[in-house]
């Protein structure tokens, strides 16, 4: 949250060199998978439109854009979603669940398989901000350094 508060939209939006998508895209991903792989494969309604999700889902980029998604919006549902997931864990929302293959060969067979893939998927990009953060602005980022 404090990367997209405290970035200017040129550093948000700047697609590296070599690469295919731009910091935003990466976050707007997330929210879009976690979605996905919770909800829509539990049978249930998405908390996101369905303009958001084609923005931001695989095979997606912010070259096909017809215009930019709000900062704003994204913002919102990084910590809505999150915050409307715990909710509905803890209420026992999910009960059914359409099993599905991640692209690294791992089946996920239930909801609880899909939040731990969910975590793995969001470290993986993560890291990949952090990567375009350094390219763009020349500097490292990572606290671990």
């Amino acid at each position: 949250m404090q990367l997209i508060e405290t970035s200017n939209h040129e550093i948000l939006f700047k697609i590296p060199a070599g690469f295919n998508n731009n910091i935003i895209w990466q976050i707007g991903h997330c929210i879009t998978s976690q979605q996905r792989h919770m909800y829509m494969r539990s049978g249930l309604p998405m908390y996101i439109s369905k303009a958001f999700m084609e923005s931001f889902k695989i095979g997606s980029s912010p070259r096909s854009w017809e215009i930019n998604p709000d900062v704003n919006e994204v913002k919102h549902l990084l910590i809505d979603t999150v915050n409307k997931l715990k909710s509905d864990l803890e209420s026992g929302l999910f009960v059914n669940y359409e099993p599905f293959e991640l692209p690294i060969g791992f089946q996920v067979k239930n909801h609880i398989e899909a939040l731990q893939a969910a975590n793995y998927h969001e470290a993986e990009h993560s890291g990949r901000i952090f990567t375009y953060l350094e390219l763009i602005t020349g500097r490292s980022l990572n606290p671990y350094q």
